[in-house]
């Protein structure tokens, strides 16, 4: 008993260690529709919740092992992207990204963070 709830609590702090915080809004600023996910990295997710595909303004990787996560124009994690740097404190990284600075607002169908 003792191994198996060993094993078992070793399992879910190694997944917990590797996962991260990936926050998205329809409006830039974190306005209108948010959602925001715990995630793995190296994960392909679709924007299919109602109201976000091709309809992100804004997008932020609060905390987790990642460096930062990716956005895509097209299903499947593929075509054109923008990339969202994890926040890292105030005098390393930028945070939270409007994509109307970087010419990708409402253009995101997937994502993925590394």
């Amino acid at each position: 008993m003792k191994c198996t709830l060993a094993s078992a609590v070793a399992f879910l702090a190694a997944k917990t260690q590797g996962s991260l915080v990936f926050l998205v809004s329809t409006e830039p600023g974190n306005k209108g529709i948010q959602k925001s996910w715990v995630t793995d990295r190296w994960v392909c997710h679709e924007l299919t919740e109602p109201g976000l595909n091709k309809n992100i303004s804004w997008a932020y990787v609060s905390s987790g092992l990642a460096n930062g996560c990716y956005l895509y124009e097209d299903a499947g994690c593929n075509g054109t992207n923008t990339y969202v740097e994890k926040y890292k404190g105030d005098l390393c990284c930028p945070g939270d990204v409007n994509m109307t600075d970087v010419d990708f607002d409402n253009k995101a169908s997937s994502w993925a963070c590394y």
